[in-house]
């Protein structure tokens, strides 16, 4: 099961990340309860190479806690709390494995964009070896697609798992950005919505590639992407969609 078949119009940035902690279980139950066809989700690796769902090395802005990821065994960071930043309702959140989301996806019949997040750039090829051991048994049973900013990472998915689709991520405007996806075999070119001027969507479009937008949270600047020809956009609000071209 492939992008290309489930063509996601809509992936639910971090999950519903408005009303529920990002990156939680909570926050992705509510985005597939809302409708979301796929959330998006960072992965990275403890110390003891447990895939982990967390978007920041450092732990401070989320569970106020002063440690990097890859200092700390799994065992011990499920000790903390992630939810508590944002309401006292989610005292009790913890950052949870890879494969508990998958399990989450499975049961709700969605798909799961993973965004390799190595701690440091070193570690990208072990992040993306250790996430998709955890991976691999899903991808006959939910659509999947891996992304991530550093190449080493998307390099090791394509030489290792040619099975996987593959989404090639851009901050910055690269002149090169289909050399590369070319090289990745990628499936989809995730941009930087402020990048995305209508002379560089309709150099995205003459291409075989999913156009994706990061991250839209504006009924405006979605019906102008949507009108461009951009293919789906990720959003902090898994209702978005349902309040477009109204």
């Amino acid at each position: 099961m492939t992008i290309f078949q489930t063509k996601p119009k809509l992936i639910a940035h971090r999950g519903a990340n408005l009303l529920a902690p990002e990156n939680t279980l909570p926050a992705f139950a509510l985005a597939y309860e809302m409708g979301a066809a796929w959330v998006e989700c960072d992965v990275v690796l403890t110390a003891d190479h447990v895939p982990v769902i967390l978007h920041d090395r450092d732990l401070w802005r989320t569970a106020r806690l002063h440690a990097d990821i890859d200092k700390l065994n799994y065992a011990d960071l499920r000790n903390y709390n992630v939810g508590r930043y944002f309401s006292k309702d989610y005292a009790h959140t913890s950052v949870p494995k890879l494969e508990e989301l998958l399990e989450l996806a499975v049961r709700y019949g969605r798909g799961v964009n993973i965004e390799i997040k190595p701690a440091l750039p070193e570690y990208a090829k072990e992040t993306a070896e250790y996430s998709y051991k955890v991976i691999e048994p899903y991808l006959k049973h939910i659509p999947i697609l891996i992304s991530s900013f550093e190449l080493d990472a998307l390099k090791w998915y394509r030489q290792y798992a040619p099975e996987v689709d593959l989404g090639f991520l851009l901050s910055r405007w690269l002149s090169e950005w289909e050399r590369v996806a070319v090289f990745l075999n990628a499936v989809s070119i995730h941009c930087n919505e402020k990048i995305l001027t209508q002379k560089r969507l309709s150099l995205l479009k003459q291409s075989k590639y999913s156009v994706l937008a990061y991250t839209v949270n504006s009924v405006a600047r979605a019906e102008e992407l949507f009108s461009s020809g951009v293919d789906g956009i990720f959003s902090d609000d898994p209702l978005l969609l349902s309040r477009v071209a109204s």
